[in-house]
């Protein structure tokens, strides 16, 4: 089957973004430029994972000089956007790749359906356009987007169930009966 590698230079839009209640939460990536959109679904840990790595890149290259970052306006309420209606995801993601364009300053993010072809070592590695290959989500995005994406994203995953304090499992909205202190419900 013929690989589809879904581009997005510059997108108007690129966004973290959750459907359901939390506890059931899907985590999906939504991309959308010149008329067109592609979401993806993620897992939690990779949308939290992915926004402390591309905080940390852009982070180090700033203290190397190669980049200036933005300065950041302080915001009084928190703004998650919402991911634009309708759609259907395109894949479920299994890689992501992050790399730095040092002549065009921007950071392009690549994301691989490649859930189906674990362990086969015909899997074309990440940023390749070979034609045949598990289907891709490209994004490039300059250093204030990037970090914008990178800040949203921290707080979308943060934003679920509370956690216990006493062993770190969340806490349901009928209650919790946690494990370190068996008998303690908060």
């Amino acid at each position: 089957m013929a690989r589809r590698i879904l581009r997005f230079d510059a997108p108007e839009r690129f966004i973290a973004g959750t459907t359901g209640e939390p506890g059931a939460r899907v985590f999906h990536l939504q991309a959308i430029g010149n008329g067109i959109a592609a979401t993806v679904i993620v897992e939690k840990s990779q949308v939290a994972v992915l926004a402390r790595r591309i905080a940390d890149m852009l982070n180090d290259l700033a203290e190397g000089g190669s980049v200036e970052l933005p300065v950041q306006a302080t915001r009084i309420t928190p703004r998650l956007p919402r991911l634009a209606e309708p759609f259907a995801a395109e894949f479920r993601v299994g890689t992501i790749a992050l790399s730095w364009d040092p002549l065009a300053v921007r950071l392009t993010l690549e994301f691989r359906d490649d859930m189906s072809d674990e362990g086969s070592a015909d899997a074309p590695p990440p940023m390749n356009d070979a034609p045949v290959g598990p289907d891709v989500l490209r994004v490039t995005l300059s250093v204030a987007a990037a970090l914008e994406f990178a800040e949203q994203s921290l707080e979308l995953a943060a934003a679920g169930r509370p956690v216990c304090p006493l062993c770190g499992d969340p806490i349901e909205s009928s209650g919790h009966r946690c494990a370190r202190k068996p008998a303690y419900l908060n």
